[in-house]
């Protein structure tokens, strides 16, 4: 696997404000307080200058995923492969490079249509997190190996075997797990992990959403800080997209929930950290150990 991590991600918002509430007040991410000539915000979580860029918008939805790379060489080695596959690579200014805090990127999109960011060079600052909520650290990192990445994210991709092979061959990820929900006669999801112990980093869905992405995970380092985000959610009137559940692929119990916009945020605690070295691939048909009853707007109100 040459992607080291999913090291953040650009959204689009209609109401920026509303949206940093929710990611300071109930996530308890920290406001960056970084100036940006086009009007983002920024929220961090570790000692990243920031992991969510979130941009005015006449829209709602994801705009791109930051992957990392450890070096400029496989950065570029990545770039040129994926340029010999004839997809279209497009390099990013200096100016934007800065304006992402890193050394060099390149855009991508995947054949589902997701924009991708590709990097190498994060440029740290190591500002102590200050959660506002209290939270005393997202899980980012393992001592063994460094950076984890913000989390995951999951992906529309209606044509899941093209867009499974455009990741695994040319991105440089790995096959984790894929997942036959139950009930869901004919959607796949295939999850797949970085170059980090992770369970996954990106995962697949086998079909559209309105959003470009099914959901992002963050994740706490215990099932106390689960329950006191389930709190502040209920007493600022978030939706609840799925009640306290455990999976059982990544073992991460979690709740869901709604951002402003309608992007689903899963908070959870105690994912799953593998060694690749000697792992196999699994399949899944159950999705859940316990718990995670869905109520989709407009459909099971």
């Amino acid at each position: 696997m040459s992607v080291a991590a999913a090291g953040y991600l650009r959204i689009a918002s209609t109401d920026t404000s509303a949206w940093m509430d929710f990611g300071t007040g109930v996530l308890g991410l920290m406001d960056a307080e970084r100036e940006d000539a086009s009007g983002a915000r920024f929220l961090r979580m570790d000692d990243h200058p920031f992991r969510f860029m979130v941009e005015p918008s006449d829209t709602d939805r994801l705009l791109a995923t930051g992957l990392e790379y450890p070096n400029e060489a496989t950065w570029r080695q990545t770039l040129d492969a994926l340029a010999s596959a004839g997809h279209t690579v497009t390099a990013g200014s200096e100016e934007e490079a800065n304006r992402r805090c890193v050394t060099a990127f390149a855009t991508v999109d995947d054949p589902a249509g997701n924009t991708l960011e590709l990097y190498w060079g994060r440029k740290l600052d190591y500002v102590t997190l200050r959660s506002p909520a209290g939270v005393k650290g997202f899980v980012t990192t393992f001592a063994q190996t460094g950076d984890l990445g913000f989390g995951h994210c999951v992906l529309p991709a209606p044509d899941i075997e093209t867009a499974t092979d455009f990741y695994t061959q040319l991105i440089g990820t790995g096959l984790t797990d894929t997942l036959y929900p139950p009930g869901m006669a004919g959607l796949k999801i295939n999850f797949m992990h970085a170059n980090n112990p992770r369970q996954h980093s990106i995962a697949l869905f086998g079909g559209p959403h309105p959003l470009d992405i099914v959901h992002l995970m963050i994740e706490v380092q215990t099932l106390d800080e689960v329950g006191q985000a389930m709190e502040r959610a209920k007493k600022a009137g978030v939706h609840f997209l799925a009640t306290l559940g455990r999976h059982v692929n990544d073992n991460m119990c979690s709740i869901y929930i709604l951002a402003p916009g309608g992007i689903a945020v899963e908070y959870g605690y105690d994912g799953l950290l593998i060694d690749w070295e000697n792992y196999i691939p699994t399949v899944s048909v159950e999705g859940d150990l316990w718990g995670h009853e869905y109520n989709f707007p407009g459909i099971s109100d």
